[in-house]
C-alpha cells in the first residue's frame, strides 16, 4: 500500500490537512517503533519521552499486544453498544478489580475529552446544579464542555458553550499564589479554595474536577497531604469529587492510579490513553450505588469497539507480567537522581518533580525570581530531536517553561542515559 510514495505525494498530503492539532508540526515521517524507539522513513531512531501521548506504556506495537489483536480481527471488527462481547465483558470485570475503593460501575468512550463529558454527565444526573470547579492550570479536553474546565485556553471562542466554572488556585508549591511554603502553610490553598465555593459561587456546584498530578498545565505535582484535604473539603460541601486519571492512571506514576499513591478515592475517576496500548479507549468508573447513565445519555458508535478492548486485555496483561509499575518507579527514580545531580550545575534547572515516568522539569531564567524561562523549553524540544530523543512541552505552542520527560515504562538504562547526555548538551547549549 505504500510503495512508490514520492516526495510529491507527502506533500500534497501536508497541504490537504487541516489545523487543529496540538503545537506545531513535527518535521518526522513516522516508518516505526519498537520498544521506547521510534525511527522515521530515513531510517534515524528517536528515544520517546512523550509515549505518543503518554499512551505507549508497554511501548511501540508490543509482540504480545499484537498477536492478541491479529488473532482477534480475524473474528469481526465492530460490535455495536447494545451487544456483548467476550471483551468488553471482561476488559470491565478487570478494570473494576484494578480500580479503587469502591469503583465498581465502568463506561466507556472515545476520546478523553468525552470520558471527561461522562464525568460531567454523571455529576449532573446524580446532583442538582450546573457549576462546576477546577484547578488553575487544569487539563480537561477541548470539547465545548471542557474547554472551559481547562486552564485558559488562547483565543477561546467557545466560552458560552460551556459550562458555569469557578476556577480555583492549585497547590503549586514551587510557585505558591499564596507565596507560603508546605508544610508551614497547613495547605492554605485548601481553605481559600473553600471560601471561593462558598462565597464565589452562585450555586452549590456539582463537583470538583481535577487531575491527581498535572500534566499538560505544568506538570504540577502536589504535595501528599493536598488530595485528602481536597477529598475531606469536598465531603464537607457535598461536592461530587472527579479525578481526571487520564494521563496519570495505568502505570505511570508507578501504581495503577494516583488514586492509590494518595490515598483517595474520587467519585468518579476518568481514564484513557495508556489503557488501550496505544488504540483509542477511555471511559469512567464509579460507584453501583451513583445514578449512573439514563439511556442514550452517552453513547458513541465506536465506543465498545472490541479491537480496542482485546488491545487493552493485552496490555494490562503485559504490565502485569513485565512488571512495569516497578519499572516506572525504577526509572522514575533514575531520570530524577540524574537530574537533580544536574540542577547543581545549571541554574536554567528551577524545579524536578515526578513521581514514577511523569516526570516534569521547570525551566527558568533566574532561580531567585523563577522567572520563566518558555524559549529554553521549546528549544528543547527542537534540538532534542536533532539529537534523537523526542521531549514533550507543557504548555504548548511556547507558552509554557515545562519539558517532560514521560517514556514508555519498558525504556532501558542505556537508552535512559541517552535521554540524560542529550538533556546536559542542550542545557550547555542553552546555558
Amino acid at each position: 500500500m505504500f510503495d512508490n510514495i514520492t516526495e510529491a505525494d507527502l506533500e500534497a498530503g501536508r497541504n490537504a490537512l487541516g489545523g487543529g492539532g496540538v503545537g506545531n508540526r513535527i518535521p518526522l515521517v513516522v516508518d516505526h517503533g519498537e520498544g521506547a524507539i521510534l525511527y522515521d522513513r530515513s531510517g534515524k531512531s528517536y528515544v520517546d519521552c512523550t509515549a505518543q501521548a503518554w499512551c505507549l506504556n508497554i511501548g511501540y506495537s508490543h509482540p504480545k499486544m499484537v498477536a492478541a489483536v491479529t488473532d482477534f480481527i480475524k473474528n469481526y471488527t465492530h460490535i455495536r453498544t447494545s451487544f456483548e462481547t467476550l471483551p468488553k465483558l471482561l476488559l470491565s470485570k478487570k478494570i473494576v478489580e484494578l480500580a479503587p475503593g469502591n469503583l465498581d460501575q465502568v463506561t466507556y468512550a472515545l476520546t478523553g475529552s468525552d470520558a471527561n463529558e461522562g464525568a460531567i454527565k454523571l455529576a449532573m444526573r446524580e446532583r442538582p446544579g450546573d457549576t462546576f470547579v477546577s484547578l488553575f492550570d487544569g487539563y480537561h479536553g477541548r470539547t465545548l464542555a471542557t474547554l472551559n474546565l481547562s486552564w485558559p485556553h488562547p483565543n477561546n471562542r467557545f466560552m458560552s458553550w460551556s459550562a458555569h466554572v469557578v476556577r480555583v488556585p492549585q497547590a503549586y508549591c514551587y510557585r505558591c499564589p499564596l507565596g507560603l511554603k508546605h508544610p508551614e502553610c497547613k495547605l492554605a490553598c485548601v481553605d481559600l479554595t473553600k471560601q471561593i465555593i462558598q462565597r464565589g459561587a452562585s450555586e452549590p456546584p456539582t463537583a470538583m474536577i481535577m487531575e491527581p498530578m498535572q500534566g499538560n498545565g505544568g506538570m504540577v505535582e502536589f504535595p501528599p497531604d493536598y488530595l485528602p484535604a481536597i477529598r475531606k473539603m469536598c465531603d464537607e460541601l457535598g461536592i461530587l469529587l472527579i479525578f481526571d486519571e487520564i494521563q496519570t492512571g495505568f502505570g505511570r506514576m508507578g501504581t495503577w492510579f494516583a488514586s492509590e499513591l494518595y490515598n483517595t478515592v474520587p467519585d468518579i475517576l476518568v481514564m484513557g490513553k495508556a489503557l488501550g496500548g496505544g488504540f483509542p479507549l477511555f471511559g469512567n468508573v464509579y460507584n453501583h450505588n451513583m445514578k449512573g447513565f439514563s439511556p442514550g445519555d452517552h453513547s458513541f458508535t465506536f465506543a465498545h469497539f472490541p479491537v480496542a478492548m482485546v488491545a487493552a486485555l493485552a496490555n494490562l496483561q503485559i504490565m502485569e507480567e513485565e512488571n512495569l509499575l516497578e519499572r516506572a518507579r525504577i526509572m522514575g527514580k533514575f531520570f530524577t537522581d540524574r537530574l537533580k545531580e544536574l540542577q547543581q550545575k545549571y541554574e536554567m534547572i528551577g524545579d524536578i518533580r515526578g513521581p514514577g515516568l511523569m516526570i516534569g522539569v521547570e525551566l527558568v531564567k533566574d532561580r531567585k525570581t523563577k522567572e520563566p524561562a518558555p524559549e529554553a523549553a521549546t528549544q528543547f524540544v527542537h534540538e532534542g530531536l536533532k539529537r534523537g530523543v523526542i521531549f514533550g512541552e507543557s504548555k504548548y505552542l511556547g507558552l509554557g517553561n515545562i519539558v517532560k520527560i514521560k517514556p514508555p515504562l519498558v525504556i532501558t538504562e542505556n537508552q535512559g542515559e541517552k535521554v540524560m547526555e542529550v538533556f546536559e548538551e542542550i542545557l550547555q547549549l542553552l546555558s
